[in-house]
């Protein structure tokens, strides 16, 4: 009896022990496998983290900080989590290859994924032009303004918020004008405005100019130069390709709205162009935010406006030339809370000519790019408000008297892309053509 009692004990005391040992290897398993999610995850999650910070350096232009992330790996921590994250970013021609490694008391995992930068279209001045040309008084831009080759004088009653870029001319300030910040000049600097920053040229100031910073005269053009560079990029604006559909198919316009369902469109033949006058274009954005045609050419006859309707941004290529008379308003369709961007452009030279009062309504914005083309405006119908949201990249820039031009701010809030479809005749495309997208996922 007392043997079978103990066989009892003995059989129960294994149990025990079998069901703890179990019960440990299970919680262990468990906590392992717990662990490995966890490590995996936070390798993710620094991945994902990491690129979207990379994507926004492309974005505005920062370059230079993605090159100090690929020169050494850089740490990352993340709240709660007490191991060690660490990530690399290498290069191989237009791809960034990013990779983040996560370590927890002896489990490591890691995520790595590609950035390949492709060719699209940012602005980063409100004015990028070989020469431009103000007839009168009363030029406002909000933005930076570069001028390639050539003089610029701003006439009387100006006003420039940003920085002004002149690899080779003058700077001549009429009363009562102001740059806000600085003055980068390959020439003098005459007039009687003032300059709130700094100046930079290679000859003098003249001295009923007003300068509230530092003022480095006689400098050498290889300095001067040299410190643009620093700042912007000064490579040339590469030419837009033209699109693949252009000329065909050719279709007359219905009505007075383009949407989605035709991509070119022209009144009558394809050399005649598209014409409007005296009435009001929609343009209807469709779901996908895009919507893009092509042109021979472009005719605003008087009392046009243009009502874009949708989120997103309207792309149209004109091979020719625009001309445009009196009172061109483009604006969101009312009553709509639509955001877009209307970008016109071209490959070829002629002019854009976009004739007296034109205007930009605010949640819209109009941007020129056309680096072989001359664009002018004539007297535009405010001084105390903005008349155009947008930015002008130009052979040559003509204004006859009171531009008002802001470049609208790029915020993480903005939904609305820049212009990432268009392409590009070369390859180099500079920070005019360069946006990203996420190429590969995965181990």
């Amino acid at each position: 009896m007392l043997v079978v009692s103990l066989v009892v004990v003995i059989f129960l005391a294994l149990t025990v022990l079998l069901v703890l040992a179990i019960y440990a290897q299970v919680t262990n398993n468990y906590a392992l496998q717990q662990k490995k999610l966890l490590v995996s995850n936070v390798a993710k999650s620094a991945a994902y983290t990491m690129a979207e910070t990379v994507v926004k350096w492309f974005a505005e232009g920062k370059n230079d900080l993605v090159q100090n992330l690929a020169a050494a790996p850089t740490s990352l921590s993340l709240p709660e989590f007490r191991g060690v994250i660490e990530c690399s970013v290498s290069q191989i021609s237009n791809e960034y290859k990013i990779r983040c490694t996560a370590r927890l008391d002896g489990v490591e995992d890691s995520y790595s994924l590609t950035l390949q930068l492709l060719g699209g279209l940012t602005f980063k001045r409100a004015i990028d032009t070989v020469t431009m040309d103000v007839k009168n008084n009363n030029l406002n831009i909000v933005g930076d303004v570069l001028v390639r080759r050539g003089s610029l004088d701003t006439g009387n009653n100006s006003t420039i918020t940003g920085d002004v870029y002149l690899t080779d001319g003058t700077l001549t300030l009429g009363n009562n004008s102001v740059v806000e910040k600085d003055v980068l000049a390959v020439g003098n600097i005459t007039g009687s405005g003032t300059i709130r920053r700094n100046v930079i040229v290679t000859g003098t100031v003249q001295s009923a100019v007003t300068v509230l910073g530092d003022k480095t005269e006689n400098a050498s053009s290889a300095y001067v130069r040299e410190e643009i560079s620093r700042r912007i990029d000064t490579s040339e604006p590469p030419l837009p390709a033209t699109p693949t559909f252009f000329p065909n198919p050719a279709v007359k316009l219905t009505g007075t709205v383009i949407s989605e369902t035709e991509r070119t469109y022209y009144t009558t033949t394809v050399e005649d162009g598209l014409s409007i006058d005296d009435k009001t274009l929609t343009l209807k954005i469709p779901s996908d935010g895009t919507l893009w045609f092509a042109v021979k050419k472009l005719n605003f006859r008087n009392n046009v406006t243009i009502e874009v309707e949708g989120n997103g941004v309207v792309m149209i290529y004109v091979e020719d030339d625009i001309t445009a008379g009196n009172k061109l308003d483009i604006k969101p369709k009312p009553n709509t809370q639509s955001q877009f961007r209307l970008l016109i452009y071209s490959n070829k030279p002629g002019s854009f000519d976009f004739g007296n009062k034109l205007s930009v309504g605010k949640g819209g914005g109009f941007y020129i790019y056309a680096p072989e083309k001359t664009v002018r405006i004539g007297n535009s119908p405010n001084q105390s408000k903005v008349d155009v949201y947008g930015a002008i990249v130009a052979n040559r820039i003509e204004v006859q008297n009171n531009l008002y031009l802001a470049l609208p701010e790029l915020t993480s809030e903005t939904q609305i892309p820049w212009f990432p479809t268009i392409s590009f005749d070369s390859a180099e495309t500079g920070q005019y053509g360069t946006y990203v997208k996420y190429r590969s996922w995965g181990q």
